[in-house]
């Protein structure tokens, strides 16, 4: 069932508008021929915005290489989420000129529903692109084909991922693998300390280390976003997905927060946080990542792609201490997946060039550069055995650094997306604000899933 609630895009465009008045194969190759003059004759610049991140800070070096290749000038404009989600408005509105964007994922169902997204599917196919060599979970995140609630894998394209990071059991092996840790752990508990496959040895190695010292470092046993405004909302789906859960019921669109499932799993992620820092209620991105290479936890369940900070000579006391595994399972092991994709919008003035930029952008050649830059986890499967990623070492150790593309992989196999459908950005603000008072005990686990089911099915009455 398509929705018909007017998108988020739309409800935003005004404020935005106020803010702008004040490989291999041939087909990966595409962009490298000539093509660098348009229609009329005149050199084609392409004006793209990017995330501040690492990925587009590879992107803005990898653009001056292209336009030695090519003649076509790209322009890359590095800001923050919310400016890009406003720059694509105002483009799509026709209030701007821009070619290219770097989005979160979830904003594709919103974009597209609208048809307000170029539809990649017949460029990809005249630049003879063989799709079936990215990883076919990152790929769906750029699809969308009205099936509400999952990835889009077999609907339209309508854009290339660049970034992929689902959620991973961080842990420190050194803890877990010192023989005085482990055996006052298995005096407590009856059984050997492994990284944990299951919740229950969870609950116990976040337990048992929480208040430990070691090498006069204080230790908690855990650590994961939890912060209101869609940080709680990233690790709970985790929880939720592992026991089974999911948000919505597809087949009547109508919020599933109340289920036993869902009630178990939120209880469980509330109960386990107690186990964490002081603060963790406001804990983002930043500090998770913060603690892990300050040597304050034992784990955390955290994005693939942010390992490289605690991996940093120069900011991190945990260079090579961490390990990757799947994180715990209730039911299964199903992380929530991360991503950012590049999509054109219909506006664009230089759709062909638009497209070939994007595709040597995300040739195997690029998506394994992108990540010795620091950017993003790859998109391409053929990637995570190129040696360029599998013998690195971090400087100055013999441990290899990009040793969670194991589990990365594994978990690409399972990883779930946030819901797909066009609200979900005002989906996550609704649910979040409950999940917070579960978390400050302001509301039990049931009445606050109870209130969100509520607050989101009026939502999709609308």
């Amino acid at each position: 069932m398509k929705l018909k609630s007017k998108p988020l895009a739309l409800a935003m465009l005004s404020g935005a508008l106020l803010l702008s008045a004040c490989s291999s194969n041939s087909g990966d190759q595409a962009g490298q021929a000539s093509g660098s003059n348009g229609s009329d004759g005149k050199q084609v610049t392409l004006n793209t915005v990017f995330l501040g991140s690492s990925w587009g800070q590879a992107t803005q070096e990898l653009a001056k290489e292209y336009e030695k290749e090519t003649g076509v000038k790209v322009n890359v404009e590095l800001v923050g989420r919310d400016v890009i989600y406003q720059k694509l408005a105002l483009s799509i509105a026709g209030q701007a000129n821009y070619d290219l964007f770097n989005v979160d994922y979830n904003w594709i169902p919103e974009f597209a529903s609208t048809g307000s997204l170029l539809p990649l599917d017949d460029y990809l196919k005249k630049n003879n692109v063989d799709t079936s060599k990215y990883l076919p979970r990152a790929l769906a995140l750029s699809q969308w084909n009205d099936k509400n609630g999952s990835f889009g894998e077999g609907g339209t394209i309508y854009g290339l991922p660049q970034s992929i990071h689902p959620q991973l059991l961080w842990y420190r092996s050194d803890l877990f693998n010192d023989p005085q840790i482990k055996e006052e752990f298995k005096a407590k508990y009856g059984y050997d300390l492994v990284p944990p496959k299951d919740m229950k040895q969870f609950r116990d190695a976040a337990e048992f280390f929480n208040g430990k010292e070691y090498n006069g470092q204080k230790l908690y046993g855990w650590a994961a976003q939890a912060s209101k405004g869609f940080g709680n909302v990233h690790t709970w789906l985790t929880f939720m997905y592992s026991n089974g859960a999911d948000v919505i019921d597809w087949n009547t669109m109508t919020s599933s927060l109340s289920t036993p499932q869902a009630i178990e799993a939120t209880k469980t992620w509330v109960d386990l946080l107690q186990y964490s820092p002081p603060g963790i209620n406001d804990y983002t991105f930043a500090e998770v990542a913060t603690d892990a290479a300050q040597g304050k936890l034992a784990m955390a369940i955290h994005w693939s792609w942010s390992a490289f900070e605690v991996d940093n000579p120069q900011t991190s006391k945990t260079v090579g201490k961490w390990d990757f595994v799947q994180v715990p399972a209730m039911k299964s092991s199903t992380p929530h997946i991360g991503g950012w994709s590049i999509v054109a919008p219909k506006s664009t003035k230089n759709p062909d060039e638009a497209v070939k930029f994007m595709i040597w952008l995300e040739n195997k050649q690029n998506d394994v550069r992108q990540a010795t830059m620091g950017g993003g986890d790859p998109v391409r499967e053929e990637s995570y055995s190129d040696p360029a990623l599998t013998n690195e070492l971090i400087e100055g150790t013999d441990v290899k650094k990009y040793r969670r593309y194991e589990a990365l992989q594994e978990a690409m196999k399972t990883a779930k997306a946030r819901p797909f459908f066009p609200q979900e950005e005002k989906w996550e603000s609704f649910v979040s604000e409950y999940l917070s008072a579960a978390q400050l005990k302001t509301m039990s686990v049931e009445d606050a899933l109870k209130k969100a089911d509520e607050a989101v099915n009026k939502m999709l009455k609308k």
